[in-house]
């Protein structure tokens, strides 16, 4: 994909702000710190450039802009293994608020979320198994004109860190989508426990409703169609993350073949390291290829959508992990130890394979959208 001059700078304002704000000293401070990232940081991403906001329509402080500075950004910050709550603030709940057209949440949530001030994020069901509205074991109970929530949901991504949690939960034969504060004062009715995740760049937690109040977004009955369109946004946004991720791994181990020598020769001019590094560099493109597709099907709404978002994750989860695995075993002895980054970017190629659909579940979804 040919990128326009504003693709560009965006690209390269983005880099340039994660370079400076989150290099990886700040990453590795954050690795075990309750909130897993630097508000400062997610704040001036916001306030400085935009990059929350890209997302959220401009009546409500955003840019307004589509799926393809969505995946610059989100390629960029991948590429700096950037801990914040992109793929569930952004990518995830400004899409769906925004696809839902329910003016009292727009105005609600959509604000905070373009000037970083919210953390929001969506309690999908079972994010290997993609965004399936009809696994929610979550309900809905309406009193009057009040809605609650029973029900739990595990493996929430930022759902310790979220003040607002978007919820499906089924009622009368229905699901829709549901808003949750976590951060009221009858919060009680509502636990929330952390869980250790492999990725420390991310949080993750379990999340129980126990007849917390919750308001309706969106029509009822929408939540299939809402998480479907945000679904293959964060999708597609995780998937350039993927490319990011690789990319840098392809550029550290290139670097490290030239300037590590071994037996009086850089190990670069060894035939084994070559094919391997070929072999990087390969996956690496070949994931921007899917990558690239998977734009376009999304930015045109295609008819085949869904197939170019699931090919792209299967393509770039495939790819990433790849590539995380040959930065590691190239670099060798060094390559394990703690001090070097190369497992910070394993473990997120590790666990970004299970996020929004491992890659069994979309080959299935493509097979049988192609009746295979």
């Amino acid at each position: 994909m040919v990128e326009s001059e504003d693709l560009r700078d965006l690209r390269s304002t983005v880099a340039r702000m994660v370079a400076r704000t989150a290099p990886e000293p700040v990453v590795r401070e954050h690795l075990d710190s309750a909130d897993g990232f630097d508000r400062a940081a997610w704040t001036r991403l916001a306030t400085e450039i935009g990059v929350q906001g890209l997302a959220v329509p401009e009546e409500y402080g955003g840019a307004g802009c589509g799926i393809r500075e969505l995946v610059v950004a989100a390629e960029e910050l991948g590429y700096g293994l950037f801990p914040g709550p992109f793929l569930s603030t952004v990518l995830l709940s400004a899409t769906l608020v925004a696809r839902s057209r329910d003016a009292g949440a727009m105005q609600a949530l959509l604000p905070g979320i373009a000037d970083g001030s919210l953390v929001c994020t969506l309690a999908l069901p079972r994010h290997a198994a993609g965004w399936d509205a009809d696994a929610t074991p979550v309900t809905a109970a309406r009193t009057g004109d009040s809605w609650t929530l029973t029900g739990t949901l595990p493996n929430v991504l930022d759902g310790q860190v979220a003040r607002v949690l978007l919820v499906p939960a089924r009622h009368d034969d229905v699901v829709s989508v549901f808003q949750v504060d976590a951060g009221a004062a009858n919060a009680v009715n509502l636990r929330v426990e952390p869980v250790l995740a492999m990725d420390q760049t991310r949080r993750f937690a379990h999340v129980g409703f126990a007849g917390a109040p919750a308001t309706l977004v969106g029509e009822p009955g929408t939540a299939g169609a809402l998480l479907a369109a945000a679904g293959a946004v964060a999708a597609v946004g995780l998937a350039a993350d993927q490319v990011g991720g690789a990319r840098r791994m392809l550029e550290v181990t290139a670097e490290y073949a030239r300037t590590r020598y071994q037996f009086g020769r850089p190990i670069g001019s060894f035939q084994a390291v070559k094919h391997a590094l070929a072999n990087m560099l390969i996956d690496t493109e070949l994931a921007r290829a899917a990558l690239d597709d998977a734009v376009r099907a999304v930015d045109d709404e295609a008819p085949d959508r869904d197939l170019a978002v699931s090919a792209a994750k299967v393509v770039c989860s495939d790819a990433y992990y790849a590539v995380a695995a040959a930065a590691i075993q190239l670099h060798g002895g060094i390559g394990v130890t703690w001090e070097h980054s190369a497992h910070l970017y394993f473990k997120r190629a590790t666990a970004d394979r299970i996020l929004l659909g491992t890659p069994a579940h979309h080959s299935n979804r493509l097979a049988g959208a192609l009746g295979l």
